[in-house]
């Protein structure tokens, strides 16, 4: 009975809800709950892209929080059956998205470009938040080309712009090209693979989500000056076209401001 209880944990993957919840209703009950860091100021693509989901599997880190796709986020419900990998809900591009892909030597367009931005204004010296990165890009194509998110913190003050989601201790983006297990594909040697959790093709009755692969549990973070206004770009595109989906969650409740 034991092991078909947790089979049947394992079994259960996450739930994405992207119509109950408006977008500012999001952020301040899923990602910022009894903050106090007043964001204003939102602007999004599609919703149809960006939702609630909710978790029960063990081997999913996060039990609730924010997606965002570059595509129909209800795809992203686990768990993993290898359907529905690629959708586009728009060509739209984002200038700092590109500049990221061309740093990288990837100089074709970056399109469908699923984003969410608001302004805040921190009440203490530091914040931070928790995500995992996931794409169907994991396996034949984590060699080539990749994706690009970004997490793009900017000081209104002085306009300084820094992109959080990068490999820890390090400037550089997170993508399929810099989280990579050549255990999945042979084609490239491996690239941070301590960072890559697990590849849902080989095993899909334990995974949460219906992507191909996924990162660890990852954090973003930077210091910040109290009572100065921020602004907050979570962003996701894809890379020369709109076929294999990624997507990036934000935990519940981790988008936290706190005092050092």
């Amino acid at each position: 009975m034991f092991f078909l209880l947790t089979l049947k944990s394992f079994s259960q993957g996450i739930v994405v809800d992207t119509t109950s919840l408006s977008i500012p209703q999001l952020v301040h009950t899923v990602l910022m709950p009894n903050s106090c860091s007043n964001e204003t100021n939102f602007v999004y693509s599609s919703q149809s892209g960006i939702g609630k989901f909710t978790n029960s599997n063990p081997l999913f880190p996060f039990p609730n929080g924010i997606i965002i796709r570059n595509g129909i986020a209800k795809y992203t419900e686990g768990i993993y059956t290898g359907l529905n990998q690629s959708s586009q809900l728009n060509t739209s591009g984002d200038p700092d998205l590109q500049i990221i892909s061309n740093s990288s030597m990837q100089t074709g367009a970056v399109t469908d470009v699923g984003f969410l931005q608001f302004d805040f204004t921190p009440i203490s010296s530091s914040f931070s938040f928790d995500f995992i990165f996931a794409s169907n890009e994991y396996g034949q194509y984590q060699c080539g080309f990749s994706d690009v998110f970004a997490f793009i913190l900017t000081d209104l003050t002085t306009n300084i712009q820094t992109n959080l989601a990068v490999i820890p201790s390090t400037t550089t983006p997170v993508s399929v090209k810099t989280i990579r297990n050549s255990a999945y594909n042979s084609s490239c040697t491996s690239n941070n693979p301590s960072l890559f959790a697990r590849y849902n093709v080989d095993n899909p009755a334990t995974s949460a989500i219906n992507m191909k692969g996924e990162t660890v549990l990852l954090n973003a973070s930077s210091p910040v000056i109290p009572n100065r206004t921020y602004r907050i770009k979570l962003a996701i595109g894809d890379y020369f076209d709109g076929n294999y989906d990624s997507a990036v969650f934000i935990k519940g409740g981790s988008f936290l401001t706190y005092t050092d």
